[in-house]
């Protein structure tokens, strides 16, 4: 399986992302080039904008394209815009972060610059926007560097929109780069977003209905769980993820399904949705078919690109039932940890290693290659099929993967994985939990595996330390489970008792005591 490794590090977009995009060019969007479009207006056209009246959905896009994003996401929001084609029913509100040296191109948004702006976009022409009291330094007659790795930027961005375009639903598109561990690296400021420093930044106003992440590798259970209503800050009901490395999903397939009845985009076609009646989880599903759709095609049009397309996948998700989730698989957990050494040998002879050992098939995955490399993303319905299935493993531990697989089914409200990933079942395949395999205390090279525990910082309940994103708070690790009582009682501590059994006072090598 091929890894798109432009997709994962800040510190990786600084240094090589002008040879990875002569490298890889097709794994950038490729969209059409769309109608001319006007210029937009000057900088000091307008005030700040009074509040618009409700419609039934804003789109907001968090553009952190201050990297190599910065161009191809022109081209995809070229797309986007002819295929809303200014229905009534939309508004479609944009920020963007640009970058310097990667993209010259005025023609999007009717001029060049460099750093964050806000605009609100229409098919032809796009409205630049002053912030008002939510995005204060974003003005009309002036430039602004923004730090879109800077989550309360973000959280600027959702106050703005909510506040100026008030709709039925609020809906999220984030475009950038991200690794499944941070998103949205930022090149002039050196740093990225952390998961769950997007909640630690944030509160409960600042929830949306429906979010799709255009970011590689952020279809994680642990992921969905973090962002979850309810849980103190950022959160969302409906998640379209991507677990997988790739290119954008065919997005000008999905608004095309999105009219309002009567317009001019609607006519002649039998499947739109009026967005007046569209609900989130429809939503979802629309864009999983849509871009599983795009993703065929593309597979049928471009051959040379099949091995790529062959490991694309994308799935929507209710977060409303993701804790039911969390709790089936800690229950899990548990048992594999009373099942002692011939569990852990169990499920890692089921988990296997890239490349595999002789006669084995490792569980299904989403980054090839680098499965012992520091992102161990294995699709969570295989690990509990396959672990239901295995006469190595007690019956009492077995009798748990059911309940696990029956909230999972909830939880999923569509998916679509390509022929590169044998056996994946659509609506059930479709989400990774992450299950490394380590190795005593030393640090392997990048180039091989396994590594060692302690190299998993970020994957932990423990606050941010010294400042770092990477490192720990995330829900999934820490609820459930109780430090320093002795006891394996969630996903995260059943790991850490099988990679760090010692368990003293220190925490070990990642510095939690289970």
């Amino acid at each position: 399986m091929s890894n798109r490794k432009f997709c994962v590090r800040v510190s990786w977009v600084a240094i090589a992302a002008i040879a990875a995009l002569a490298m890889f060019p097709s794994l950038m969007p490729v969209c059409a080039a769309g109608a001319p479009q006007e210029a937009a207006k000057p900088a000091n056209a307008a005030p700040a904008r009074v509040a618009a009246a409700p419609v039934p959905w804003t789109i907001l896009i968090y553009g952190a394209a201050d990297n190599n994003a910065d161009g191809p996401i022109f081209e995809w929001l070229a797309d986007v815009r002819h295929a809303v084609a200014d229905d009534p029913g939309l508004n479609l509100v944009l920020f963007v972060d640009r970058a310097k040296g990667y993209s010259t191109s005025a023609e999007p948004l009717g001029e060049e610059f460099t750093g964050g702006r806000l605009y609100l976009v229409h098919e032809k022409s796009a409205e630049r926007l002053a912030g008002g009291d939510e995005f204060p330094e974003m003005k009309l007659d002036a430039e602004c560097e923004t730090d879109s790795a800077d989550p309360a930027t973000l959280r600027k961005f959702l106050r703005f929109g909510k506040a100026h375009f008030p709709a039925k639903h609020t809906g999220l598109i984030i475009y950038s780069h991200a690794s499944g561990i941070t998103m949205c690296p930022d090149v002039e400021s050196g740093r990225d977003m952390g998961i769950a420093e997007l909640t630690a930044a944030t509160e409960d106003e600042d929830t949306v209905a429906w979010t799709a992440l255009e970011l590689c590798n952020m279809g994680g259970i642990e992921i969905a769980y973090q962002w979850r209503p309810g849980n103190g800050g950022f959160s969302t009901e409906v998640l379209v993820a991507i677990p997988n490395a790739g290119p954008p999903l065919d997005w000008d397939r999905v608004f095309g399904r999105v009219h309002t009845p009567g317009s001019a985009a609607a006519k002649g076609r039998g499947d739109v949705v009026d967005p007046a009646q569209l609900s989130p989880r429809e939503f979802g599903r629309i864009a999983v078919e849509e871009g599983e759709k795009g993703r065929r095609a593309a597979f049928e049009r471009r051959p040379q690109a099949r091995d790529h397309l062959a490991h694309e996948a994308a799935a929507a998700y209710d977060l409303t039932a993701v804790e039911s989730v969390k709790q089936a698989v800690d229950a899990f957990a548990v048992e594999l940890a009373r099942g002692g050494a011939a569990a852990r040998d169990a499920l890692l002879a089921l988990r296997g290693t890239v490349p595999p050992a002789a006669g084995t098939t490792p569980l299904m995955n989403y980054v090839g290659e680098e499965l012992d490399r520091g992102r161990p993303f294995v699709d969570l319905q295989d690990l509990l099929k396959r672990a239901g299935d295995c006469d190595a493993l007690d019956a009492a531990t077995r009798a748990t993967t059911k309940p696990a697989m029956a909230a999972l089914a909830k939880f999923m409200i569509a998916s679509f994985g390509m022929d590169g990933y044998a056996g994946f079942e659509p609506g059930r395949n479709g989400v990774f939990v992450v299950f490394p395999r380590c190795d005593g205390s030393k640090v392997a090279a990048l180039s091989a595996g396994p590594r060692a525990w302690s190299s998993y910082a970020w994957y932990s309940p423990n606050p941010f330390r010294d400042g770092k994103t990477l490192e720990g708070d995330l829900s999934w690790c820490r609820d459930g489970a109780t430090a320093g009582d002795g006891k394996v009682e969630n996903w995260f501590e059943l790991l850490d008792a099988w990679y760090d059994p010692e368990n003293g006072g220190d925490g070990g090598a990642n510095g939690w005591r289970w």
